[in-house]
């Protein structure tokens, strides 16, 4: 719906020089008027400081929703991880039956070799900024 001027109210505002020419700058550059520049700031302040006030309310109407799940998601959660620890254990078993692997020596082995790669990454990283320096 369109506004008309008789729904419209006038707003008379002094303004200092500085910010007069700043308003009038960015309204020759928007090609608009300095009443429109005035306008949309007047909107945007006011949408702003709604949604500042709608902030609560859309996390009281998220709170009402979701609080009687909460438990139920929990649980899930909660069989997720047993599931999960459930299947590590198999994964683990089934190493051990069916290869002469010791799960924990090939995890030490990896960590091992991981260690070393850094350091020598590490190691490399250092020795081209040294040779930078020396350029």
């Amino acid at each position: 719906m369109s506004e008309t001027r008789e729904t419209k109210r006038r707003v008379a505002v002094m303004v200092d020089t500085p910010v007069f020419a700043r308003l009038w700058a960015e309204a020759q550059a928007e090609g608009v008027s300095v009443a429109e520049v005035v306008r949309r700031i007047i909107d945007e302040r006011i949408r702003g400081e709604s949604a500042r006030l709608g902030a609560p309310v859309v996390e009281d109407a998220v709170r009402r929703v979701m609080e009687p799940h909460v438990d139920r998601l929990a649980g899930m959660l909660a069989h997720a991880g047993v599931a999960a620890g459930t299947a590590a254990w198999l994964a683990r078993a089934l190493v051990n039956l069916l290869t002469q692997v010791d799960p924990d020596e090939a995890w030490e082995q990896a960590v091992a070799r991981a260690k070393t790669g850094l350091r020598r990454s590490l190691k490399a990283a250092e020795d081209d900024e040294d040779e930078q320096e020396q350029d």
